[in-house]
């Protein structure tokens, strides 16, 4: 990619734009792609971060971690202490740079389940159930085929072109060398009585699939939100003006009189030393994440008032909802040695190693480097009797009843425990990745994803497909530059624990089971617990001692009707103002399963729809 100068800042200074866009990152660069397709619209977007589109570390889908903690790609966030977890603080990675977090992550794609998406819709969402985002989970992306080889590598993969994005930016592929246990996975599932029974972009499907990858089949290139959404045609476009290094202090809004919604006529931000104040002609469009648009509509004014007055900030609009309900993905991480003489992706401790991997993607893309080497399953609460999976409905319908629970809460836990009465219903998502991960030291990426245990080993990771456990993200401070209080909330909810240690406990079950059982090694080291794990209740100890954050934070400004706790309409609007949107994960009323990109792709795509429908 050529380079793009979005450095300069020169002509801001009292400049007028139609929309301005807080946030150059995953669902940002969406809605900025597509609002602008009309020539007379004109679109700024501000991104608080770098332009590294040329960097190799974002190029390159397999050096994601190396961007971890580095302040020109990375927020690195930390949360507070988290009383439920041993008082342990969790690492909020989040992306930093054009493309936001689809520029950094590990590129694994994951599609929302159709019972997910109905969930949605039936808390007060019209258009936003499985018919109304299926289209747009197909627009964001084009899929490449798995090759001949794929096929017959992973037996019984279910995959049919038909169902697949065929016009999208994203590019979508399968990588060109998977280990012996990815072959395995789907096997070992089938033995366990699981095989694959459908394609997971159809909204369903139970047991073991091939997770494709954010990178491109051509040139193996990641192909995050930057590169497939701001491409060398939309940055030649004269209606689009992207500038980095650009940190928002506020959105300047006008109360409204007379019970009118309030407006938003401009923003103020800073770039280098320089503040600038640009006016909005027709809308603002908060695209900053679920941990940053919560913040910036406190910093506006937006907000519970008692908060906002702790902090001296007069409130415009009072809506206690906004950074409420945060929900994430928490990842419970096993550690298996393999047998001797497998391979592992901890060989690239060993610098030649590592050497070889490099010069095989410098030629042609091949190799590690070039894919997103993790495979999945969807699974749901097996060798559970029926009294204990009823117990743990009652628990979670007790919590329903209890005068304690908000009004928020006690909407979406209904329209979960309807989910979660279907024995078959998916309530949990295992990865394998061929490598070690050290969850002990995850408040640091750097240890977490470093290799740092000397052997080789492959790792299996549990995470809960619909967590009840609820935080929040609130600002410390008037200050914009202050991180906000982010209190992730993984596993603060008793059924929550019950049902990561039950998937857990599985885990042991996968990796004893042939053929992955006989790719391990036999009596070998384990990093997550020396014996296999047969007690609940020490299985939820370790839960809590092991759990980190996947990073998959939504939920701070829900989409749920006012009286709900909701802070967005169901056209994305913020209660309260006439022209104030969100269009990003912080949207989601509840957290959807699996890895969240696509389903912010897929937001974002219908955002701007929903916008331009708005205009007409």
């Amino acid at each position: 990619m050529a380079s793009f100068d979005t450095e300069s800042s020169a002509g801001l200074e009292n400049a007028t734009y139609d929309f301005v866009i807080v946030g150059g990152g995953t669902a940002g660069l969406v809605v900025a792609n597509r609002l602008t397709e009309n020539p007379d619209i004109r679109v700024l977007v501000l991104e608080a971060g770098t332009n590294r589109l040329n960097d190799p570390r974002v190029i390159v889908p397999g050096l994601a971690p190396a961007t971890y903690e580095d302040e020109d790609f990375d927020w690195n966030f930390r949360s507070c202490p988290q009383e439920q977890l041993n008082g342990r603080k969790l690492l909020a990675n989040k992306g930093r740079t054009l493309g936001g977090s689809s520029a950094i992550n590990l590129g694994i794609v994951i599609y929302p389940s159709r019972s997910g998406l109905n969930a949605w819709e039936k808390l007060g969402n019209p258009g936003w159930g499985w018919d109304g985002m299926a289209p747009y989970v197909r627009k964001f992306h084009t899929a490449a085929p798995p090759s001949d080889n794929n096929r017959d590598f992973f037996k019984g993969m279910k995959y049919d072109q038909k169902d697949q994005g065929n016009t999208g930016p994203v590019q979508v592929s399968f990588g060109d060398q998977y280990m012996p246990y990815h072959a395995a996975w789907m096997d070992t599932f089938k033995a366990l009585g699981y095989p694959q029974d459908e394609d997971p972009i159809n909204g369903a499907g139970t047991g073991p699939f091939v997770s494709p990858g954010l990178v491109d089949p051509v040139t193996h290139a990641r192909s995050h939100a930057a590169a497939a959404y701001l491409g060398p045609e939309v940055q030649a476009r004269s209606n689009l003006r992207v500038v980095t290094g650009a940190w928002v202090e506020k959105i300047i809004i006008e109360k409204g009189s007379n019970g009118e919604n309030a407006v938003a006529t401009g923003i103020r931000f800073s770039k280098n030393s320089d503040i600038y104040t640009v006016s909005v002609a027709k809308e603002v469009i908060l695209a900053a994440g679920t941990t940053q648009s919560s913040q910036i509509l406190e910093l506006s004014g937006v907000g519970d008032e008692t908060l906002l007055q702790s902090h001296g900030i007069p409130t415009i609009i009072n809506n206690p909802g906004v950074g409420e309900n945060l929900q994430d993905h928490g990842i419970v991480s096993f550690g298996y040695e393999v047998a001797d003489g497998m391979p592992s992706g901890d060989m690239a401790r060993d610098p030649a190693v590592a050497g070889a991997a490099m010069a095989a993607y410098q030629k042609d893309g091949s190799g590690p480097l070039g894919m997103v080497a993790l495979v999945s399953a969807f699974m749901p609460l097996v060798d559970t009797s029926e009294d204990e999976r009823n117990q743990l409905l009652q628990e979670l319908q007790a919590s329903i009843d209890s005068p304690e629970t908000s009004r928020t809460h006690k909407k979406q836990f209904e329209a979960l425990h309807t989910l979660l009465q279907n024995p078959d219903e998916p309530t949990v998502q295992y990865i394998l990745a061929p490598f070690q991960l050290l969850p002990r030291e995850g408040e640091y990426p750097k240890r977490l994803f470093g290799l740092g245990h000397p052997g080789f080993f492959i790792s299996l990771v549990s995470l809960l497909s619909y967590p009840l456990s609820r935080g929040s993200v609130h600002i410390q401070s008037p200050d914009p530059k202050a991180s906000p209080l982010i209190d992730h909330g993984i596993l603060r909810h008793p059924v929550d624990v019950e049902m990561q240690a039950r998937h857990s406990m599985w885990m042991d079950k996968i990796a004893d089971t042939a053929p992955l059982a006989s790719l391990l090694k036999k009596g070998g080291e384990r990093l997550h617990t020396p014996e296999p794990l047969t007690d609940l209740e020490k299985a939820k100890e370790l839960c809590k001692e092991l759990v980190l954050s996947m990073y998959h934070t939504s939920g701070t400004c829900a989409m749920m009707p006012q009286e709900d706790g909701g802070v967005v309409d169901s056209h994305l609007k913020v209660y309260g103002s006439a022209n104030i949107r969100v269009v990003d994960a912080s949207i989601f009323p509840l957290e959807p399963r699996g890895n969240i990109q696509a389903t912010v792709f897929a937001v974002a795509e219908k955002a701007a729809d929903i916008i331009k429908q708005d205009l007409n």
